[in-house]
């Protein structure tokens, strides 16, 4: 995956729109000790679908934890995965189900979370092999300017 992620605010949000950032050596750890059979299941390979990019494979496979030149990467995009696995035409088998509903339990528990409102200026950069990242609603007020961000990938 891409090593680090950049953001510029270029615009906040008049509401809402906070961003999120988890932690997932943080959660590869708990996994590790509390839930080892959940772990292995996220470590084995799943569908991925290929967005943005052009390559011939609009599909690739790989772990969503796995360990790289002995360094832990995540990569996680449910909706991705979802979607590579109808454009196969397959079924997501259910222990793949299980394994990235409590995934998304862990990404959603605020312990695990660093939240922080973007403001107009401000820069945040970020590793990417094992930081998540999202955001919390944010509401358009139809008369001023949209928020902007811009994102950057760099490898």
């Amino acid at each position: 995956p891409l090593d680090y992620v950049f953001f510029a605010c270029i615009k906040e949000s008049d509401s809402g729109w906070k961003s999120i950032i988890s932690n997932c050596i943080k959660i590869f750890n708990k996994l590790k000790q509390k839930d080892p059979k959940t772990l292995k299941i996220l470590m084995s390979k799943f569908h991925f679908e290929r967005r943005g990019f052009k390559f011939k494979e609009k599909i690739f496979s790989k772990p969503i934890f796995e360990f790289k030149n002995n360094e832990l990467r995540f990569r996680y995009l449910r909706e991705y995965i979802e979607t590579a696995y109808k454009i196969k035409k397959k079924k997501m088998p259910k222990n793949k189900v299980i394994a990235l509903n409590k995934l998304d339990s862990f990404l959603t528990n605020k312990s695990y979370q660093k939240r922080f409102r973007l403001n107009t200026g401000d820069i945040v950069i970020f590793n990417n092999k094992f930081l998540s990242h999202g955001r919390t609603k944010f509401k358009i007020n139809k008369n001023s300017a949209q928020r902007s961000l811009m994102r950057v990938w760099v490898n």
